[in-house]
């Protein structure tokens, strides 16, 4: 009986001690849980649809260097220039599928599929690049960028390229008639498309890759076009003759994967949000310094013009911005919010 008793005492024993370290387990599980969360790690990837000399190459650059710095090392950034990973409507749907975590889109591009981004791409809304900088933080641009939820993304914010001017391989723009007949490439955007038919020009929308050799081949006799990347892009080579007409600032946003970015711990996402807010404003100050020291750069490549009056193009423009408020209630307040800043 003393025998049966001490046995069951060690039974009883042993199943505590085992019940007792599975709850210690579990415990050092959880924890360890807690911990690889805190310490994930990330492997980004960011595309763009311009080259390396680009401003939005340099932003790349930045950000994955803010990335770097503000996670510990954690938050690491591939950079796929010159739409390495497709055109910009594969870059959207590879963002909503969580396949592709950023992207710089052109607003031109998000305004065939989001009608309110067009308002940017309305002609000579802005006086300078200041301008259309300053038009990024009115109530109405922000939400342009709340817009992207529907279609799988997240607008970080906003990302200009520079002034779209005309650059003509042969015989410069300089008033209203010398725009009749000249077959002109944009980055599309309908209200700009609109206005420059209206002159009588023949507006073609046409992806960045496809430029240089319409250009070189006559099936265009110009382009609308930013300093910028008229120099990464390297476009002096086969045109001369470039009008300082400032008829559009020419806006990319930065977005992300909404779902990748939802899946985050908050403590990430505060990270990518100050990464890219410093990337930013970074990016902001060197694209207004390069505004200048890249006209000057050009100067030494090729003929620079001003229009001969650009009033009359102003009033010309006036109309298509009445028609396109009436037509859309966000892109009549931005306007109104253009004009008031």
């Amino acid at each position: 009986m003393k025998k049966f008793k001490l046995v069951f005492v060690l039974v009883v024993m042993t199943a505590v001690l085992f019940l007792s370290a599975c709850g210690d387990s579990g415990e050092k599980k959880t924890s360890g849980s807690e911990s690889s969360e805190e310490g994930k790690t990330y492997d980004f990837k960011m595309t763009y649809v311009t080259q390396t000399g680009h401003n939005w190459h340099k932003f790349g650059e930045k950000f994955k260097e803010e990335l770097n710095t503000r996670s510990d090392g954690r938050m690491k950034l591939e950079l796929y220039p010159a739409a390495q990973l497709g055109p910009e409507a594969d870059m959207v749907q590879q963002m909503a599928s969580g396949s592709l975590d950023f992207a710089v889109l052109t607003v031109p591009y998000l305004s065939t599929r989001i009608p309110e981004f067009d308002a940017w791409n309305l002609p000579f809304l802005f006086d300078d690049l200041e301008a259309g900088v300053a038009a990024t933080e009115t109530e109405p641009a922000q939400e342009m960028l709340g817009l992207l939820d529907k279609q799988g993304l997240k607008g970080l914010g906003y990302l200009h390229a520079g002034t779209h001017n005309l650059l003509l391989k042969e015989e410069p723009v300089k008033t209203l008639k010398d725009v009749n007949g000249k077959k002109l490439r944009f980055t599309g955007g309908a209200s700009v498309l609109d206005f420059w038919k209206g002159l009588g020009s023949s507006p073609i929308a046409m992806g960045l890759p496809e430029v240089y050799n319409a250009l070189q081949t006559g099936v265009i006799d110009g382009i609308s076009i930013d300093k910028n990347a008229l120099l990464s892009e390297k476009y002096y080579e086969i045109a001369k003759d470039y009008v300082l007409t400032r008829h559009m600032i020419f806006g990319g946003v930065v977005a992300t994967s909404l779902t990748n970015y939802d899946n985050m711990p908050e403590a990430d996402r505060k990270i990518v949000d100050e990464a890219f807010a410093a990337a930013q404003k970074w990016g902001t100050e060197q694209l207004l310094i390069n505004d200048v020291e890249d006209q000057k750069k050009l100067e030494d490549l090729i003929n620079i013009y001003e229009l001969d009056n650009r009033d009359e193009f102003i009033e010309e423009a006036k109309k298509v911005h009445e028609e396109y408020a009436g037509k859309n209630e966000l892109i009549k307040e931005f306007i109104d919010a253009v004009k008031n800043k």
